[in-house]
C-alpha cells in the first residue's frame, strides 16, 4: 500500500477569488480574451507560469516516452491539479458535471505532493449557479486573500507574492 502525501486538514479562513483562465489547449473556448465586466476583482492564470508548468509535469509522468506525444499533452483534470498545488485552491465553483474530473484532479494532485514531498489539502466543489458566467471565468476559494489593486495585472502580481515557493 502506498503512503499517504503530506495531507492537512483545512483549518484557515477562505478568500474567494476570480480567475481568468485563457490559455489552456484542451479547453479552446476559453482564449477569446473577452474580460468579465469587473476586471479589478480578476486576478490572470495566464501570469501565473507554475500552474502550467505543474499541470505539464503531471501530464507528463502519465506519458510514454517511447511513443510519440499528442497533440494536446495535458487534461484539464491536470491544470485543476496544479491550482490545488500551486494556489492552495481548497473550493472550486463548478457545475456539478464536473465532480469526477476534480476527483481525478485531486488523486493527482495528491500523487504529485506525495512524490515531490509537497503539502497537499484536496480541494472541493461548491455547486455554480452562475449560469451568466463567462466560460473563462473560474471562482476558487483559497487561504490567500486577493486585495484589489485596481487591475488585473496588478492584482495577479500582488496575489502571486503571497503564494509559497514550489521547492521543485
Amino acid at each position: 500500500m502506498k503512503p499517504a502525501a503530506n495531507i492537512f486538514t483545512q483549518t484557515k479562513l477562505l478568500h474567494r477569488c476570480r480567475m481568468i483562465v485563457d490559455g489552456n489547449i484542451h479547453r479552446s473556448d476559453l482564449c477569446d480574451g473577452t474580460l468579465p465586466d469587473a476586471p479589478e476583482n480578476l486576478i490572470s492564470e495566464a501570469m501565473l507560469p507554475n500552474i502550467r508548468t505543474i499541470a505539464t509535469l503531471i501530464a507528463a509522468e502519465r506519458h510514454q516516452f517511447n511513443q510519440a506525444s499528442p497533440a494536446v499533452f495535458t487534461e484539464e483534470a491536470d491544470f485543476f491539479a496544479a491550482r490545488i498545488l500551486v494556489l492552495g485552491v481548497r473550493r472550486f465553483h463548478l457545475d456539478i458535471t464536473l465532480i469526477p474530473m476534480l476527483k481525478t484532479a485531486n488523486q493527482r494532485a495528491q500523487a504529485f505532493a506525495f512524490k515531490h514531498n509537497l503539502p497537499f489539502i484536496p480541494a472541493d466543489i461548491q455547486m455554480a449557479l452562475h449560469a451568466n458566467r463567462p466560460a473563462n471565468l473560474l471562482i476558487i476559494e483559497t487561504e490567500h486573500e486577493m486585495e484589489s489593486q485596481g487591475n488585473l495585472i496588478a492584482n495577479t502580481l500582488a496575489f502571486a507574492a503571497k503564494l509559497p515557493r514550489m521547492p521543485l
